[in-house]
């Protein structure tokens, strides 16, 4: 009875994250031609949030390293310090999600709250993932201090719809991924 529990765990386990990795690459190749508009770090929040913070993580490194280097718009193999950035900038993501997890649990009945909540990490993760992944291309060139700030004030209005855009992503899909989640499958945030 141990060993088959044990074994089903892993199995479980292993399957949960495949799932994972398989809706980030589908929903990053279906959203490849929409500009700005992504759901890959929803994904990636999600994962932290319900997998834990290894598999999490395991979710958001390998699908973004997947995604960006397998990209047909351009391969993140072809500038490094952008697919660098791109890889830390899914660390803090996923790594977000699973340290959010208590303060979800406690305003999990709040609907309102859980709005403003997820809409609020859509907004501040997206930013940092843009300003991180922006500044990667002029910091590695050696731009100066000018320079930077004429490259990232000059991306402004790809951020704004970005960030708008993972806003209401977040804001709209999180409450009813939690409350699905507590509804039906509630051992996922215990």
């Amino acid at each position: 009875m141990n060993d088959t529990y044990h074994l089903y765990e892993k199995n479980r386990r292993l399957v949960e994250t495949g799932v994972f990795l398989a809706l980030f690459w589908a929903l990053g190749y279906a959203f490849l031609y929409v500009p700005n508009i992504e759901f890959i770090i929803f994904v990636a929040f999600l994962s932290g949030l319900i997998l834990g913070w290894k598999r999490g993580i395991f979710v958001a490194l390998c699908g973004e390293l997947v995604f960006s280097v397998a990209n047909p718009m351009g391969s993140g193999l072809s500038y490094p310090p952008l697919l660098i950035a791109q890889l830390l900038g899914f660390l803090l993501i996923s790594t977000s999600g699973h340290l959010l997890r208590k303060p979800i649990r406690l305003i999990r009945n709040e609907r309102k709250i859980l709005i403003a909540f997820f809409g609020t990490a859509g907004f501040i993760l997206t930013f940092i993932y843009d300003s991180i992944t922006a500044l990667a291309f002029p910091l590695a060139s050696g731009f100066s201090g000018t320079q930077i700030w004429a490259v990232f004030i000059a991306g402004i209005p790809f951020y704004l719809v970005h960030i708008t855009s993972n806003t209401l992503i977040f804001s709209i899909l999180g409450p009813v991924v939690i409350h699905t989640i507590y509804k039906k499958y509630p051992h996922y945030l215990e």
